[in-house]
Parts: structure tokens; sequence; C-alpha cells
């Protein structure tokens, strides 16, 4: 969470400065806002090992929200994201629940612009924390039991992230021949990879695990973005 916060911060920081300078025979401002939509994940050889040991699969498809924003210098763009994933499932008293949790510093591309539209690519690159909490119901629900048994593992690690994408954004307030301002939409659809496997260790009570599957927020995404901002052409 502190790390989006400082995410955060640094967005608002820079898209005030880009908004206080003007970029000569190009485009100037900033938008930003909050995202929701899906990111596939990288289950498999975990849903393999789940399933042996008689606990619920994860689906491979789960929900993302979070926000970003960046400015525009020309036709250079530059900017952040915070995403938080998560997905639970639940069978005959067993509760497998996976949160994902990344930020990225982005830089991209415009490859079309008119007025209050835009479409540009973008690359991020990032890091993040996963967790992955394995419970089962207890057998008594008297306080002093539950001190003498527990039914609760959580397993975590900080891993890198890489991020492509196209973004289209439309500012839907004013627009005339030299600016456009106020609230904006906007879809984003990429790919991220997450090589949690290849570089992470997993910890359990701040003791090292092994043989921990390969898993993590690597495939596509899609999001739907709504915010506001301004921008001068």
């Amino acid at each position: 969470m502190k790390k989006t916060v400082l995410l955060i911060s640094l967005i608002i920081i820079l898209v005030g400065l880009v908004f206080s300078q003007e970029v000569k025979n190009g485009q100037y401002g900033g938008l930003g806002g909050g995202d929701i939509g899906a990111q596939w994940l990288d289950v498999k050889e975990l849903n393999t090992q789940l399933k042996a040991a008689g606990l619920p699969e994860l689906s491979e498809v789960a929900l993302a929200n979070g926000g970003g924003g960046y400015g525009v210098m020309g036709r250079f763009i530059i900017g952040g994201e915070g995403y938080g994933i998560a997905t639970k499932e639940k069978s005959s008293g067993n509760t497998v629940h996976l949160d994902i949790g990344y930020g990225t510093f982005n830089i991209g591309y415009l490859i079309f612009s008119k007025q209050a539209f835009r479409m540009y690519v973008l690359g991020g690159i990032g890091g993040g924390e996963i967790s992955l909490k394995i419970s089962q119901d207890p057998d008594s629900t008297d306080f002093e039991d539950t001190l003498s048994t527990f039914n609760e593992n959580t397993l975590y690690t900080e891993f890198p992230i890489f991020k492509v994408g196209i973004n289209a954004d439309y500012i839907l307030s004013f627009s005339d021949d030299e600016a456009a301002g106020g609230l904006a939409i906007g879809l984003a659809a990429g790919y991220t990879y997450a090589p949690v496997g290849w570089v992470s260790d997993w910890k359990l009570s701040d003791r090292t695990i092994g043989s921990v599957p390969n898993f993590g927020p690597t495939g596509p995404y899609i999001t739907f973005r709504i915010g506001g901002g301004g921008l001068a052409f």
C-alpha cells in the first residue's frame, strides 16, 4: 500500500510539472484516473498442485483495479500506474486466496491524436508483491481451541513486472482548436510478464519455502479508465 501511495504521489508531481511547461510544435498536459478491468493469470502449474492436494483451483482471470496517470510532452508520454488483483476459490471447507499488487513506471508514444482523442503505445517496468493464502475452516469455534490449532498458511514474495500495451483516451468535456480538458474515459489492452518463479524467494513466516510452482500475473489484460485532465495542442 505504501508503494502505491508513493507511486500516485509521483504521478501527481509529474503531471503538475508537465502542465507548467509548454512544448513547442507538440502537445502538453496530462490525464489520470481510476481503472477497473480483467487480468489473466498464469496459474496452470499452481492449479495442478492444488488439485492433487484436494484444494480448489484458481480462475485464470481475475478482477484488476487501480489507477494511474501520465504527462504528455510533444508525442512522448511519461507516467505510472498501480494495480491490485485478487481471486479466491472455496470448496469443501478449504479456501485458496491469491492477492497481487504492483506498480509500474511507464513510457509511451502517441501514434494518433486528434483534438480530444488520442491513441498511444505504452511500455512499463516495475515491481510488486504476491501472497497465496491457503486456509481450512476450523473444527471448533471456541477461542481457546484457535490458540492451539492453526488452519491457515500464507506464502508471500516480491517480483519484477514488465508490461506493454496500447491505450486510447477521450476527453468528454470542452474542446477547441487549441485545448481540451475535463472528464476523460479510456481503454487499455496489453500483456504483462512477471517472472515470479525465476527470481523470487517465497517465504512462510520468514522462512524460505522451496519447490513452489511458477505462477503470477503473466498474461493479457484489459482495463477501463475514468478520470480527468487537460491537454493543449
